[in-house]
This record gives structure tokens, C-alpha cells and sequence, in this order.
């Protein structure tokens, strides 16, 4: 019976309590009583203004993995699996080595045979030189003693008529040396005939000589660039990373489903197989609002969460600001934007392109200045207005707005510090 008296004692202590704090409520500030929590008061205050957004995660730089090989002779027999982490060197992909193998044991066979026959040709052809020089000596040889011969009958018959001139009458023996320079005439001009015709033959034969041998070194200088080519071919069978990163395997079409690449494959020249991006150094893709593009310059500092991980926070900074808008319009949105790169400080080896990133841009810190909440900001046209508290009413001034964020606005003419403005517009009949 004494619990249950003290009971109701203490209840109603707390109900009095009650009722006494909303009176005094209700005498203190009765113009505010209804609209306590609609009311703000205009004051001195600091604020960050910065723009927010949501972009994806990507690579600063990253590396598509394709063969090289001419044609469609690369077949892969290694793959390294997605999602591996590598460093930079290490083997991506082999292609079967097996044909530019025998290639170039059929070739380095081809070479060395033509070589050997590119010594033969040329000691052909030194012999043909030789031959040639041993034929022309005879001929000259043969041709000088005919035409000494033919002059000396020449000679032989002139100092002969001299004589006869002289009373030495010698017929008999002119007639025989004029048959014997007729002889010889055509001696002389058998061995000239000759002659020429061996030299014609000698630069016949040198030359076919010569163009054999200049045939074999062609030869053997198309074998070579062969050979050199198809050893780069073999080293292209092994792709190693230009870089460290992770491994995404390039989905595509082939016989006709469209999939990654697996051993076996057989890829045609340039066809990607991974992409390599480097998350050493990542950036965040996103985009501004075209209202809020003049807030933005290059060099300003940003804040970055992942969705992935919302305990992270990282920093980074505006990278750079597309020149072109990308347009969004759609069934009622005629809103552009335009894309700017945010790059993030420092390495993180948790991120993945792809990732949803939220990024605040820091554009500027108002300091001292006089702010209002922005509900407190009411727009008719172009021109904006506050509502001031006056007792149960509010008169309504008109206000010039200066930088704001999401949650303050400047007020630079219009408001004094103190005053008590409306969070929400107040009736006509409220208005003064």
C-alpha cells in the first residue's frame, strides 16, 4: 500500500514537471511555439562549399595484350588467370612455338646450302676469269704472228719491185710472195674474226657467271631476312607485362559465342586477349553537373569513398575537366555534364577498376559570413527572399545570395546577424 502510494506521488511530480516546462515555453517564446523547429536564426558561421558526385574506379594507365603474330598462327598453350596480380616482366601469355620452330631449322638448312653454293659460283667465276685471260693472251698471241708474217711478205714484195726498178727482174718470185700475202690475208683476218668472237664469248661467260653468283647472294640475303623475321615471330610466343597490375581476361566473340580466352584458342594479329590495368595508380571517372562546372578548376582537392569499402576514405585531386559536354538527355532530363578526372594519391592495392567511387570536390571555404540554412532561401524569378520573424508574423525582405553548399547559403545584403527566418513559406495571412 506504501509502494503503490509513492507510485502515484512520483507520477504526478513528472506531469507537473511537464506541463510547467511547456508553459514556460509558451510565455517565453508564445510567437514561436507553433514553428520552433521551422525557424532558424540568421548568423556568423564558416562552411565548406564542395561539389559531390559518383564516378567509377579505372587504371591511370593500362595495357590491352594481344598478339603480334602475323595471321592466325598464334595459338595459345598459357594463359594467366584472371584476377592474378603480377609484376612487371612476368609471362601474360605463350603461343605455340612449333612452327616458326621448324621454320627456322628448314631456313638455317636453306641458308647454309646457299652459302656453300655461293663458294662454288664464286670460284666459277674466278675460274672463268682465268680462263678468260688465258684465252685472250693466245688469241692476241696468234693474231700478232699472222699480221707480223703478212707484213713481212708485204715488206718481202715491195723491196722486190724496188729491185726490178733497178734492172733486177725477180717475177717468178713476187708472184709467189703476192699468193703468199693473199694466204696470209686471210689468215690474219681469221685470227681477228676469232679474236672478237672469243672476247664476246669470255664476256658472256663472265657475265653468267657473275649473275649466277649475284643470284645466290640474293638468295641468301632474302633467306636471312626471312630468318630474322621468323625469330621475331618466335619471340612474340611469349608476352610478358610492360608493367605490374592486375589481370582481366577480354571477353569477345569467338565460334560464335561470346566468351573469354582459354587454352587453345587460336587468335588472329592484334585480337585482344587481357587487359592489364595498372591499379598502382588509379583515377576516378565521374560527372559534373554543367551548373556546377565553373566551381571546378584542375588541382583542387577531392575526398573519395568506395561503395567496396565505406570505411575508406582517400584522397585525391581534379586531374582534369572534359571540354565537351556529354549529353544525358532523355524522356524529360535535358541536364549535361561533363566528365572530370580525379586522381587518387598514393597506391591502394584493394581498388578494381570498376569500383563505385562518391567523390566531394573541396571548391572553396567561406569564412565569417553571414549564413542562413538554404530552406530559409525562397526563389520568385529571378530575385530571392527571406522570411523574418516579426512575433507571430514574418515580413518578407528581399536577399542577395552569395556562395553556398548543400546545407548553408551566404547572405551578403538583406539579413542582419540575430534575426529569426522561416525554414518553410509562411502563409499569406503570416505575412505582413
Amino acid at each position: 500500500m506504501i509502494i503503490k502510494t509513492k507510485t502515484v506521488k512520483w507520477t504526478i511530480i513528472a506531469v507537473a514537471s511537464v506541463f510547467m516546462a511547456w508553459a514556460s515555453v509558451r510565455l517565453v517564446m508564445p510567437e514561436y511555439s507553433d514553428n520552433i523547429n521551422q525557424i532558424a536564426e540568421a548568423k556568423i558561421a564558416s562552411f565548406d562549399i564542395a561539389v559531390s558526385t559518383i564516378g567509377t574506379l579505372d587504371a591511370e594507365q593500362s595495357y590491352i595484350v594481344s598478339s603480334t603474330i602475323k595471321g592466325e598462327l598464334a595459338k595459345i598453350i598459357f594463359l594467366i588467370d584472371e584476377g592474378a596480380l603480377i609484376k612487371k616482366g612476368d609471362t601474360l601469355v605463350e603461343f605455340d612455338s612449333a612452327y616458326f620452330e621448324e621454320e627456322i631449322l628448314r631456313l638455317t638448312g636453306e641458308l647454309r646450302g646457299l652459302e656453300s653454293s655461293f663458294e662454288a659460283r664464286k670460284q666459277i667465276l674466278e675460274w672463268e676469269k682465268s680462263q678468260a685471260e688465258g684465252s685472250i693472251k693466245t688469241a692476241e698471241f696468234d693474231l700478232d704472228d699472222a699480221k707480223q708474217e703478212y707484213n713481212r711478205y708485204l715488206s718481202y714484195i715491195n723491196d722486190l719491185e724496188e729491185l726490178g726498178k733497178k734492172g733486177f727482174k725477180y717475177p717468178n718470185e713476187i708472184y709467189q710472195a703476192k699468193k703468199k700475202v693473199e694466204q696470209l690475208f686471210a689468215k690474219k683476218q681469221r685470227f681477228e674474226t676469232s679474236f672478237e668472237q672469243i672476247k664476246k664469248e669470255i664476256v658472256y661467260k663472265i657475265a653468267a657467271a657473275a649473275a649466277e653468283l649475284e643470284q645466290v647472294k640474293n638468295n641468301i640475303e632474302t633467306t636471312k631476312t626471312s630468318l630474322d623475321k621468323i625469330r621475331e615471330e618466335l619471340k612474340k610466343a611469349v608476352v610478358k607485362a610492360p608493367f605490374s597490375g592486375i589481370v582481366v581476361h577480354h571477353e569477345a566473340q569467338r565460334e560464335n559465342q561470346k566468351r573469354k580466352p582459354r587454352i587453345g584458342d587460336t587468335v588472329w594479329q592484334n585480337q585482344p586477349i587481357l587487359y592489364l590495368p595498372d591499379i598502382t595508380s588509379m583515377i576516378v571517372k565521374t560527372l559534373v553537373r554543367e551548373v556546377d562546372l565553373h566551381k571546378i578548376t584542375k588541382g583542387q582537392r577531392a575526398s573519395i569513398q568506395v561503395d567496396a569499402y565505406p570505411k575508406m576514405v582517400l584522397s585525391g585531386k581534379v586531374d582534369s575537366i572534359g571540354v565537351m559536354a556529354s549529353d544525358n538527355s532523355g524522356e524529360g532530363n535535358v541536364e549535361k555534364n561533363f566528365q572530370v578526372i580525379v586522381s587518387i594519391d598514393g597506391q591502394n592495392m584493394e581498388l578494381r577498376p570498376g569500383m563505385t567511387a562518391r567523390v566531394i570536390i573541396e571548391v572553396d571555404k567561406a569564412k565569417n559570413i553571414l549564413t542562413v540554412p538554404v530552406q530559409a532561401v525562397f526563389s520568385e524569378h529571378t530575385d530571392r527572399y527571406c522570411y523574418v520573424a516579426d512575433g507571430k508574423d514574418f515580413n518578407k525582405f528581399k536577399v542577395e545570395i552569395g556562395r553556398q553548399n548543400e546545407d548553408f547559403v551566404e547572405i551578403v545584403t538583406g539579413l542582419t546577424k540575430g534575426e529569426m527566418v522561416s525554414l518553410v513559406r509562411p502563409t499569406d495571412d503570416e505575412i505582413k
